[in-house]
Formats: structure tokens, C-alpha cells, sequence
């Protein structure tokens, strides 16, 4: 399988391994990136630099743009997406912070051999939608107590 290799965001870091509400994985956006395609999952850790996704472990950026200069946070915890200006000398002009929440109910990356790996989604399938039907009583019908 020939998958290419994300470039617009870069993660840097995990900090904080195993610390309830302060665990975040720390993104650097390298290029302008709409944030609705990408997603963060979970990966064991292989020996050549590569990571196999663990199961039903996923996170979706959510609607967004992001810009180069921007940073984006995932905290592990529960909480709510906020965005802040960077407010540093060396920071480019209206540079900001996303920190976002997986809303996890525990810490995930004190196990060291677990890794976060970011995916640009490239196509998707879907069910048919299911056609109206009534689901209501007809007049005619008795109605039922239990």
C-alpha cells in the first residue's frame, strides 16, 4: 500500500505522559490545512518508524482552518475546544493556539510503545439514507396501553 506522508501538520511532541488533564500530543501546522480532513489516531509503535493503528482509537479535528505558525493541542482529557492568540516577540502575526480535548476518561500515552499518528482522510463511503416512513398510529389502529 503507497500512502503519502502528511506534511501541512507536524506533530512534535507528547508531554505530560500519564498526567490526568495535562497529557497533550503538541501539533505544528506547517502549511494552511482545512482541519476537517484530518484525524489522530492511536499507534503501537513498530521498530522502523512505523505505527499500526489500535483500534477504536480515533479523533476528528472538527471544522477549521489552520494556518503555518499555528499550533494545535490535544489535550487527551474531556474539556472544550478553545482558541488563543500566540503572544510571543518571535511568534508570526496573528499566530494562535487550538488546543483541542479527545475526551478520553483516562491517559493513553504512559505506555511509551504508544504513539500519535495524524491522517489526512482522502475518501469516504457512506449508507444510502433511509427513505421518510411513518412511524406514527394511523386513526383506524387501537391504540396500545403496554
Amino acid at each position: 500500500m503507497s500512502v503519502e506522508r502528511v506534511e501541512s501538520l507536524r506533530i512534535i511532541h507528547v508531554a505530560k505522559h500519564g498526567r490526568p488533564n495535562e497529557e497533550h500530543i503538541a501539533i505544528s501546522v506547517e502549511e494552511y490545512c482545512d482541519l476537517s480532513e484530518y484525524c489522530l489516531f492511536i499507534g503501537l509503535a513498530g521498530l522502523e518508524g512505523q505505527a499500526t493503528p489500535v483500534k477504536d482509537h480515533m479523533l476528528w479535528f472538527g471544522y477549521g482552518e489552520a494556518n503555518p505558525g499555528d499550533w494545535i493541542i490535544v489535550y487527551t482529557a474531556a474539556g472544550s475546544t478553545r482558541i488563543s492568540l500566540l503572544d510571543g516577540k518571535d511568534d508570526p502575526p496573528g499566530a494562535r493556539v487550538i488546543a483541542i480535548h479527545w475526551g478520553k476518561e483516562h491517559t493513553v500515552f504512559q505506555n511509551r510503545s504508544l504513539v500519535p499518528v495524524i491522517v489526512r482522510i482522502g475518501g469516504i463511503g457512506l449508507q444510502d439514507p433511509p427513505k421518510p416512513q411513518f412511524q406514527g398510529v394511523l386513526n383506524n389502529e387501537q391504540r396500545r396501553l403496554f
